[in-house]
């Protein structure tokens, strides 16, 4: 007898009615009233034990996968088998300049030294104080009076400290290889954390435990040999961090029965404690056995760059998209998307989008090179942005496996205003016009907040369209104009080139015999004036000589005029209509109004149904530019 039972099926109704059905195939319960009778009850039992059976494991097949996996657990589990460490919650980072004069220097010390957790300041911010400390010996030497700090051994270094409460927590080892030390804190910042192993509990305490060895975290290592001192750091399935070390001999050297682990990490605040602008000093220096007094003493210390990097724990939807990246580049630097992999791992905290092409996709091909476009996160210093990206040439230098050159590119950004006409017909609805619109909108604001905005994001005005049309049901049709601008920042009162290239074709200006590239008005020559394509030049059409005709029409030749459409200067540059570049030549602008520092350059694209963003190419939307406006009918 085949069976009609299915035991997959997940509705409890279908279970038991397929149950019923099997029960009816065998003769014996043909004209059985199932429902009015006790073994109705079985059959419930029956139901609901097969729907849990068949939930359950639907739960555990889900959870066995990256791409389907609901809990945190199983998505760093399963992250950590391809190779991928998922963040830990991070400290705000930040720089300080830091030097002493003490108000006398006789009988003091040459050097000074300050080990990790030495240096500590207080920054403050909403009325919250945070603990900010150096995670690397800093030291300096006296000198006309003054002691500079710096890292050790770098003096040409910047002093990076970082925000959290300092902890130690601290293991003696027994004699299994395979031991897992537990971190019982969720707010480890697991890429400033310091381990060191000590030879046993006594040489731990005496003179400040000054003799032990330093492990480093094997996401930093480039290479392993049987010297290697390498630990690893990861998230336990409880939420708390578990250190384990090698065997001996897969991992290098590891710690023996006996030894006593430190672990000294930072518990943060992560992205609570970005911005903050000020730090003082708020721990004991000493010089020598000299102890540093403020008052007498002249302290100077300055944050060079605001408190930023700061996140919380990395989220599951970051480590399910950039664990098989991750696995992908195999922790080398060879394709664009090994760069933008190992560049995400190590500085994610800093970026929020970023883009790697290889030099031979370059308009001008630049073979041996890699270009990386970043859009760095709010709120960034530009002496931050600087460093991170000295870093990032650093990065590069130790994981690139070939001599190519690593160069850096700024996002373009293309915005697009929109003109939206909808026709809207009241007696669809009980909102006012105006709520409408309102409404209209916001429709057009969420389009591009979920479609643009990043790398590799394209608009499309059909979509638009459709979301626009959905609005309500009195909206019943719409249709768009769009119009790109690029924001032109000219050095004000010097004679400057400038070549701004859109990522699309832009409008032949014969077809709407109408201006098709603009600019936003400025200051030349003591007159308000702005550049638009010339509407009325005389162009020869066909013939030669004598026989030749001539057309009045518009054209890609740039001129500027003043506000009453005088022409002030007759040629100052052209566009390419294929490939979108425009380049304007010898301006001189004098100021902005409105208190801007920049200039909008406005296009009309060939083609308004897609606008792509290509390499470095970002699309926005421009809402100062954007309106909608209501035309009333009473179709339905």
């Amino acid at each position: 007898m085949a069976t009609t039972i299915k035991s997959t099926e997940l509705d409890f109704n279908a279970i038991k009615e397929s149950l019923k059905n099997f029960l009816k195939d065998g003769g014996q319960f043909n004209d059985y009233d199932f429902d009015g009778s006790g073994i109705n009850n079985i059959l419930d039992v029956l139901a609901y034990n097969t729907h849990y059976n068949a939930l359950l494991t639907n739960f555990a097949l889900n959870e066995s996968f990256l791409v389907t996996a609901q809990l945190r657990p199983s998505v760093v589990s399963l992250a950590e088998s391809l190779g991928y460490i998922p963040d830990s919650k991070k400290s705000s980072e930040c720089t300080i300049n830091f030097s002493i004069t003490p108000n006398s220097v006789s009988n003091l010390a040459t050097q000074v030294k300050l080990l990790p957790g030495e240096l500590v300041l207080r920054g403050t911010k909403d009325e919250v104080d945070y603990t900010f400390s150096n995670r690397v010996t800093v030291e300096a030497f006296l000198e006309n009076g003054t002691y500079k700090f710096y890292p050790a051994g770098d003096p040409d270094g910047t002093i990076f400290v970082y925000e959290g409460e300092e902890r130690q927590q601290d293991f003696l080892v027994g004699s299994s290889l395979d031991t897992v030390y537990v971190i019982p804190d969720k707010e480890v910042d697991i890429s400033t954390a310091i381990v060191r192993v000590f030879e046993d509990q006594a040489s731990s305490e005496v003179d400040g435990g000054s003799e032990f060895s330093v492990y480093q975290n094997l996401v930093d290592a480039t290479t392993i040999d049987e010297e290697s001192r390498l630990y690893v750091l990861r998230e336990s399935p409880n939420g708390f961090y578990e250190l384990s070390f090698g065997n001996g001999t897969t991992l290098g050297v590891s710690p023996k029965a006996g030894n006593v682990v430190a672990v000294n990490y930072l518990r943060n605040s992560g992205e609570t404690a970005n911005g903050i602008q000020s730090l003082v000093l708020s721990s004991d220096i000493y010089i020598g056995s000299y102890l540093v007094n403020p008052n007498l003493d002249t302290v100077n210390l300055e944050t060079a760059t605001s408190s930023s990097g700061g996140t919380d724990v990395e989220s599951i939807e970051s480590i399910r998209k950039n664990a098989p990246y991750q696995f992908s580049s195999q922790n080398r630097m060879v394709t664009a998307n090994d760069y933008t992999a190992l560049i995400l791992k190590k500085y994610s905290s800093f970026i929020s989008d970023i883009q790697s092409w290889g030099g031979q996709d370059e308009l001008n091909p630049d073979f041996g090179a890699v270009y990386v476009s970043i859009v760095w996160k709010a709120g960034l210093s530009s002496q931050t942005i600087s460093n991170t990206r000295q870093k990032i040439l650093e990065l590069a230098e130790q994981y690139s496996i070939t001599s190519f050159q690593l160069r850096f590119q700024d996002p373009v950004e293309t915005y697009i205003a929109t003109e939206v006409f909808f026709q809207f017909n009241p007696a669809l609805t009980g909102l006012t016009q105006s709520n409408i619109r309102a409404a209209v909108n916001t429709s057009v604001e969420e389009y591009f907040a979920e479609n643009t905005g990043s790398f590799g994001q394209v608009f499309r005005l059909s979509n638009l369209l459709t979301d626009i049309d959905a609005t309500d049901p009195s909206v019943l049709s719409s249709r768009a104009e769009i119009v790109l601008n690029r924001r032109v920042f000219p050095q004000l009162t010097q004679i400057k080139d400038y070549v701004v290239k859109f990522p699309v074709a832009i409008r032949d200006p014969v077809i709407q015999q109408a201006k098709t590239v603009y600019t936003s008005e400025f200051t030349y020559k003591n007159k308000t004036v702005f550049i638009r394509n010339k509407l009325n030049e005389r162009v020869r059409v066909s013939g030669e000589g004598q026989n030749a005709v001539f057309e009045t029409r518009p054209s890609n030749v740039l001129e500027i005029v003043d506000s009453f459409g005088d022409v002030v200067v007759d040629n100052i540059g052209s566009y390419d209509r294929t490939t979108g570049t425009v380049t304007i030549t010898g301006l001189n602008v004098q100021s902005i109004p409105g208190g801007r520092s920049y200039i909008k350059l406005y296009a009309i694209p060939a083609n308004k149904s897609v606008v792509t963003s290509v390499r470095n190419s970002i699309v926005k939307f421009d809402a100062e530019e954007s309106y909608s406006k209501a035309v009333i009918t009473d179709t339905e």
